[in-house]
């Protein structure tokens, strides 16, 4: 790659430590990315750099990305929406909206406990038959209808890494009469004008999304037919591999579903959203808010306080960090420094984005560069980082360690 990193795009000059760090991660991690931070309501910054295809075209401003589990966050703001409106309780039982869902020990489950990953619902492989299963969302609501928890509901979190998505987005659909899609469509992106925020049926705008690093080209042009090899190798002994692999549950058949269109298409509330930065910095200007931006009222000020508040403490039976997780979001702290009145949700490789109502700032990042290093993850960390040091609050490391405040790593009862 070229050592001129070229940033496209505006920002105030304040800004300047956010441009050039993600100058340096692109150069670090290859691929481009975008960057975008609302204050007040307003954008002050909108960038974006690097390489969007193999054949050399650069990162556009209409470029999308995956954003991965940071699609947890828009779902949860649906429901956040839902709530303002009084069509959802917090307290009330899932059953209650959902009656199919409430059987074999789920009968008592709250949309709390289910938004803060408390429903001890979090495996996946005993609901695929076939990896490309995932993609048919009344056969894995059904599934999910019938299963058990892993634990007591409320004694215990687990991060829900993929059944989140179905879980809420199907809490969406009965109440809303929606499916997320049509939700994200009519009552999130339309009257915010946003020009690029996808939860499915982003098969269309595929010309939209960048290649990724490490991972093979995708399948614009109308993909091949979803043949999957599901042979088992001789060396595989263990029973356990074995089940996973005749299922297709292996790196390699997922990297071939990603490419596909099919994938693109299907609606996956918990990792396959896609966005331009500025569309989900946006979104999340809303809640940085108070709920409300241009005049418009999506959220109340009491929901969003209750969406932010930390629900637990405890180390994640699944990811083990103590994210603090709270309704649907959780913490978003800059490198080692605690900013417990920030919430929002991150995904593989650090994108995502986040808000902070008592600075009314909002943040996201998406890139396309290779995310499955420990290192990567930590991306938008030190992006979240930089957007506080242009404000002149974050002051590095060794201030951070002398003076704190230090983000609390140690697990609570709670």
């Amino acid at each position: 790659m070229a050592s001129k990193i070229e940033i496209q795009g505006d920002y105030e000059s304040r800004f300047e430590p956010v441009a050039k760090l993600m100058r340096e991660q692109i150069r670090r991690y290859g691929g481009g990315a975008a960057a975008a931070v609302f204050l007040d309501g307003k954008p002050v910054v909108d960038i974006w750099a690097g390489p969007g295809r193999r054949d050399g075209t650069p990162w556009q401003r209409e470029t999308m990305s995956i954003c991965y589990s940071g699609t947890k966050g828009i779902t949860a703001t649906a429901i956040h929406m839902l709530a303002t409106e009084g069509r959802i309780h917090y307290e009330a039982p899932v059953a209650d909206y959902w009656p199919e869902f409430g059987c074999n020990g789920k009968e008592l489950i709250t949309v709390r406990q289910l938004l803060s990953h408390q429903a001890g619902l979090h495996r996946l492989t005993h609901l695929v038959d076939r990896i490309t299963d995932i993609l048919d969302w009344d056969l894995i609501v059904s599934r999910l209808e019938k299963t058990e928890p892993d634990f007591h509901p409320g004694t215990a979190n687990a991060y829900q890494a993929m059944t989140f998505g179905w879980l809420v987005g199907e809490l969406i659909r009965r109440i809303s009469g929606l499916t997320v899609p049509e939700f994200l469509a009519q009552r999130i992106v339309e009257p915010l004008a946003l020009d690029g925020l996808y939860i499915g049926e982003a098969d269309t705008e595929m010309h939209r999304l960048p290649d990724f690093v490490g991972l093979p080209p995708l399948q614009r042009d109308g993909g091949h037919p979803l043949h999957m090899d599901y042979r088992v190798p001789f060396y595989v002994r263990s029973a356990r591999l074995r089940g996973l692999w005749s299922r297709g549950l292996t790196p390699k058949n997922a990297k071939r579903l990603y490419t596909h269109p099919s994938f693109w298409n299907a609606c996956l509330p918990a990792i396959n959203g896609v966005a331009t930065a500025r569309s989900l910095a946006k979104m999340y200007a809303v809640l940085a808010m108070g709920g409300e931006l241009d005049g418009v009222r999506f959220v109340s000020a009491d929901v969003v306080r209750q969406a932010s508040e930390v629900q637990t403490r405890r180390a994640d039976k699944v990811v083990i960090y103590p994210l603090h997780w709270k309704l649907g979001y959780h913490r978003t702290d800059a490198s080692i420094m605690a900013v417990p009145e920030a919430f929002g949700h991150l995904g593989l490789g650090g994108a995502g984005g986040w808000a902070n109502p008592e600075l009314r700032l909002s943040f996201a990042y998406l890139h396309s560069g290779f995310p499955f290093t420990i290192v990567g993850q930590t991306r938008t960390t030190m992006m979240t980082a930089a957007v506080y040091e242009s404000l002149g609050i974050y002051r590095g490391v060794c201030h951070t360690l002398r003076h704190g405040p230090v983000v609390d790593l140690v697990p609570r009862r709670s």
